[in-house]
């Protein structure tokens, strides 16, 4: 999990007037839910710059125990002058398997427009490597066992060309939410080359956009909450070829014959059996984060553009 934003309430830090303005204070908190009942861990890094005037970040664990530092890249796109009455974007985003960062937007109609125009900030830093972190006694910590098990109770309705290999990965972002599951699919299993997975379903998908730049609020709904989509958001999986191109192609999940998305996509089979998922957002292109996802024998890249 990643947390951070001192610059909105009810933290007590003025918005930034520039990368310069952000020097000392902390940026990023992670929480890790390790795979045995212990608690969960977290880790808060501050951005500084050191005495040679070098952007690092430090990151605090372990109670008492000394920050590990590590070396931190800040960019800076546009000038910043009166910020009164703009409203502030933060995208957060990690890379697998040990980077993060964070893109602050100054914008003020906030459409892609705008903030391909507006001044911003980027912050990119590697996670902790050999820093213990602090043990989180709270029971207000994701239930994301809880979260899993719903998610099996809503998909496993719709029929699916194989049987789904749990467990799934789970994103979770103010702008969107993702959940993959690969197939247990024998054809993949065997896969030694691309070629080998053009036409075969690897994987369902579930994705749901947030109303931007509002996160889950909304006029829709009791207490303004986010409305449900109108149709179930998951989609069968499949990799295929037009041309020279391979994509990521997005079917209905209970009806395979409607195509829903069409995405360019890198697809690399590769024998590792690790999961991931990860995202990446551009300084650049904003409106344009780079979804990385990495199950048993694939691991796939693919753009996705947000419309505003």
């Amino acid at each position: 999990m990643l947390i951070g934003g001192p610059w909105r309430p009810p933290f007590p830090w003025p918005l930034p007037n520039g990368a310069d303005d952000l020097n000392g204070k902390p940026l990023f908190i992670t929480i890790k839910r390790p795979s045995s009942p212990r608690p969960p861990k977290s880790h808060l890094a501050r951005l500084q710059k050191n005495e040679r005037g070098e952007w690092e970040v430090a990151w605090y664990g372990e109670r008492g125990a000394p920050p590990e530092i590590q070396p931190a890249t800040v960019e800076q796109v546009g000038e910043f002058g009166d910020t009164t009455g703009a409203k502030v974007i933060v995208k957060f985003s990690y890379k697998p398997p040990d980077e993060v960062d964070i893109i602050i937007i100054f914008c003020r109609r906030c459409d892609a427009q705008d903030i391909l125009s507006s001044s911003r900030i980027h912050v990119r830093a590697p996670l902790p490597q050999n820093l213990q972190g602090r043990e989180i006694n709270s029971s207000a910590d994701p239930d994301m066992q809880g979260f899993a098990s719903k998610l099996k109770d809503i998909c496993c309705g719709n029929p699916k060309p194989f049987p789904p290999n749990w467990p799934p990965h789970i994103l979770f972002r103010n702008d969107a939410s993702v959940v993959v599951v690969p197939y247990d699919n024998p054809t993949v299993r065997g896969a030694q080359r691309l070629e080998d997975l053009i036409g075969q379903n690897i994987g369902f998908i579930y994705v749901r956009k947030k109303p931007f730049p509002g996160g889950t609020t909304t006029d829709c709904g009791p207490n303004r909450v986010w409305c449900p989509p109108r149709e179930e958001p998951f989609y069968n999986v499949r990799v295929i070829r037009e041309g020279d191109a391979t994509f990521i192609q997005l079917t209905k999940l209970g009806n395979p014959s409607q195509v829903v998305a069409t995405l360019p996509a890198e697809v690399v089979v590769e024998p590792s059996d690790g999961r991931e998922i990860g995202i990446m957002d551009s300084i650049d292109s904003p409106n344009e984060p780079v979804l990385k996802i990495k199950w048993p024998k694939i691991r796939i890249i693919v753009i996705i553009k947000i419309e505003r």
